[in-house]
């Protein structure tokens, strides 16, 4: 049971990680606590169905499509709905949490409540230490990994992400000196929709996709943002991994059913004696 833990503990950390990142990325910037980010989550997943059952597209050709597409939408998301309250917290979190409540019930009535199956784009499995690990989450975990590494190249090694962190710092001194934030923002939103897209594509094949698929990983998100503060993707990948290994202690030694259960609990009890994060600055 331990390797099994171990195992498919860092498998999931490498995906929250993809989840979380995004998420903090458009809150540490942008300041939008985005309640529409499990959305893109789930939408990737039925595009990607859609594309390949009923266009007949390959796999890897429909997944790159998944992923324009849900950007496009996100950033219509943005521009027409985000952008002119995004000042407004308590305004931007009623309207993307309206937002992914409208994007489930347009998926729900075009698809229908039945759970809907994406293949695999590898369909073996390998023995590691006893434990089988499908292919398909082998490659999971790579891709997100190098995904994680070039968000970090993205964003401590070009001009890009000089900005990028510029404008989460001080955002009027970084307008002052000739930065365009709007253009920023509509960025980050992107990339960010780009990354949850790209986690529910990667998951899909071993999860059951059904509308209400999206909350799960928004309640992983914020609570990986609680625990690893804003703007510190080394912190991301601590809460995420906190958030998956806690998760698959609970799957593997009390009941699978609990999973989201101790997954809120972390998040109670991180705002309750760290609300500052363990390795960042504040989220309020």
């Amino acid at each position: 049971m331990i390797i099994d833990i171990i195992i498919f503990g860092l498998i999931w950390t490498a995906i929250y990680s993809l989840i979380g990142l995004g998420f903090s990325l458009i809150f540490g910037v942008a300041k939008i606590m985005n309640l529409a980010h499990g959305a893109f989550f789930m939408i990737a997943c039925y595009i990607v169905f859609m594309l390949t059952s009923q266009a007949h597209l390959g796999l890897l050709w429909a997944a790159l499509g998944a992923v324009i597409i849900t950007v496009i939408i996100s950033l219509i998301i943005y521009w027409g709905f985000i952008r002119q309250m995004r000042s407004t917290l308590t305004q931007v979190l009623i309207i993307t949490l309206a937002l992914a409540m409208f994007l489930e019930q347009i998926v729900l009535l075009m698809f229908g409540p039945e759970p809907r199956y994406v293949p695999s784009i590898l369909t073996g499995g390998v023995h590691i230490l006893g434990v089988r690990v499908t292919e398909q989450q082998l490659l999971t975990f790579v891709i997100a990994i190098i995904l994680i590494l070039v968000i970090w190249l993205l964003l401590t090694k070009t001009n890009i992400g000089r900005i990028i962190r510029a404008v989460s710092q001080d955002a009027e001194m970084a307008s002052m000196l000739g930065v365009d934030t709007e253009r920023v923002y509509l960025f980050v939103m992107g990339l960010s929709a780009a990354l949850a897209s790209t986690a529910g594509i990667l998951v899909a094949p071993f999860l059951t996709v059904t509308p209400a698929m999206g909350w799960s990983p928004i309640l992983v998100a914020f609570t990986i943002v609680v625990l690893g503060g804003l703007g510190n993707i080394w912190g991301t990948l601590a809460g995420a991994a906190i958030v998956a290994f806690a998760e698959m202690f609970t799957s593997y030694a009390i009941h699978p059913q609990l999973k989201d259960a101790v997954t809120f609990t972390i998040l109670i009890l991180a705002l309750i004696f760290k609300p500052n994060g363990l390795f960042s600055r504040e989220v309020n």
